[in-house]
């Protein structure tokens, strides 16, 4: 299945917003309940992102999507390292693009074209 670049960049925006979603989650998580087993407080209505964060490691797989994606939109020229590439996004623009107020809002996302990819 063939991507437009358009939804090349769409893919990789909401990929972005989960992987942020799932890294904020995880840090509270490990900053608040250190050494504690505690279930995660995911909605089930949020299908995918619930899906990944019973998974080992989503941020890795998320990581590795979102690098693909950004392969295939610079036709594998060289690009910055993972940490720098999330610097340069400007968050607040992307949830108002998504109509979300804060990464909370990950529910938003349609992640329709994701799954259909998987």
């Amino acid at each position: 299945m063939e991507l437009t670049p358009k939804e090349v960049k769409e893919l990789q925006e909401k990929l972005l917003i989960v992987h942020r979603f799932i890294s904020q989650k995880k840090k509270f998580k490990n900053f608040y309940y250190q050494g504690i087993d505690v279930k995660e407080n995911i909605p089930r209505d949020q299908g995918l992102v619930y899906q990944l964060m019973k998974l080992d490691d989503p941020e890795d797989l998320l990581k590795n999507c979102i690098m693909e994606l950004e392969d295939m939109k610079n036709d594998g020229r060289s690009f910055p390292l993972f940490h720098e590439f999330l610097i340069n996004h400007d968050w607040t623009f992307l949830y108002q693009k998504y109509g979300m107020k804060t990464s909370d809002d990950v529910g938003k996302l349609d992640l329709e074209r994701l799954l259909e990819l998987l």
